[in-house]
Formats: structure tokens, C-alpha cells, sequence
């Protein structure tokens, strides 16, 4: 089915929307920590991530203003009203899985699976899509890194949950620029309900 087509038919403010960090981060902040309602076992596992990572105690950010890359810098207001929403995910190297607003400190680690104990990733995604009450999920990353490989091995199927992977066929110079900005693009796009602004090279995968 046409990529576009795929996102039409999914209303983004029901949905559970699943976002990719970046490796450039705003530095500071003063956002006040609060409680999490993510397992002991997620917890657990960030707090062994995080022990080995580069953390700044500069001070907190809601997540979807921590990060300052392509996707961030292009991505307008949707990602604001998103967050508000409160249905929005980030996936992170430090954190594993963050609350688009959830308040977090600068750090340096990119996402690699082989961190996290095995099913703690995906058990917290499948665990905040119920809690949320969402039968539909969209994650907006990029189809070379972790965070895809994460999102394609999610059990869908038993969960009853039906999944789509957007990324971005691009295969020009200039691609770490390139297409984090179509993929903010995508994002907004589908966020604002104009599929006319759809970037070029955009791929919609059914996964369940």
C-alpha cells in the first residue's frame, strides 16, 4: 500500500507515536524530575545504561526539548503538541524509552541493543502502548540504526497492535542531514493531517 495512504488512515492523536533521539542535545536546563510509572525492570536496566554513559548534572529537560538535532530543528510545533498529547515516545541510548515530556539530563550514548537486557525495550513499549489505551503505533526513525531494529522485532501481532515503521529511502550524499529532515517532515506531515507535504522517499511498513 502507498505510504501515504498507510498514514492517512491512522489518526495521529489516537495513536502512539515513536520518535528517534539526536546526537546533538541542548545543554542545561531546569525541568523538575517526577516520578515514572516504567517498570522496576526498565528502571533498573537505564540506571546500568546511564552508569556507563557520559551525564551532564547540568540540569533537566522534558526529553522533546533536550535534543537539538536535524528531526528537532525541523520538525515546527507538531512535536509540542505532541508531547502534550501524551502520546508520544523517544527512544534513547541512555534512557531506552522516554515520555516525550518526561524531564532528562544531557548525556552522550547512542542506542545499542546489546545494552539493554533482552525484551526490556519492547516489553516497555507494548506496556505504555496498553497504558495509553492506543491500538496503533507509529514510529518516524531511521531504517539503518537500533531504534528500527528495536521496532521490527516488537511482538505486534500478539499484542494485538498494529504497527507502522516510516523511514526514509535516501541513498545521496549528505544522508545524516538529509534524512532526519525528511523524517521530521514525514512526521509533521502526518501529524497535521497533509499528506501533500510528504517528503520524498517516504516508506510506511506494516509490521502488524
Amino acid at each position: 500500500m502507498e505510504a501515504s495512504r498507510v498514514l492517512n488512515a491512522i489518526d495521529p492523536r489516537e495513536a502512539l507515536t515513536v520518535l528517534g533521539p539526536s546526537k546533538g542535545k541542548n545543554r542545561g536546563g531546569q525541568a523538575t524530575e517526577t516520578g515514572t510509572a516504567w517498570s522496576e525492570t526498565m528502571l533498573r536496566a537505564r540506571a546500568g545504561v546511564l552508569a556507563k554513559s557520559k551525564v551532564d548534572d547540568g540540569g533537566l529537560r522534558p526529553a522533546w526539548r533536550r535534543y537539538n538535532g536535524n528531526f528537532y530543528r525541523n520538525v515546527g510545533g507538531a512535536l509540542g503538541e505532541a508531547a502534550a498529547n501524551g502520546r508520544a515516545l523517544i527512544l534513547s541510548g541512555g534512557y531506552g524509552i522516554l515520555r516525550a515530556d518526561e524531564p532528562i539530563a544531557y548525556y552522550d550514548r547512542k542506542l545499542r541493543l546489546g545494552d539493554w537486557p533482552s525484551g526490556v525495550l519492547e516489553h516497555a513499549i507494548l506496556d505504555e502502548t496498553r497504558r495509553v489505551g492506543a491500538t496503533k503505533v507509529v514510529t518516524f526513525v531511521s531504517a539503518s540504526a537500533d531504534y528500527a531494529k528495536l521496532v521490527r522485532r516488537i511482538p505486534w501481532d500478539g499484542a494485538e497492535i498494529d504497527a507502522v515503521l516510516v523511514t526514509i529511502d535516501f541513498h545521496g550524499g549528505g544522508a545524516q542531514v538529509e534524512v532526519p529532515k525528511r523524517l521530521a517532515q514525514a512526521f509533521s506531515a502526518w501529524w497535521n493531517r497533509s499528506p501533500s507535504d510528504y517528503p520524498a522517499g517516504m516508506v510506511a511498513e506494516v509490521l502488524a
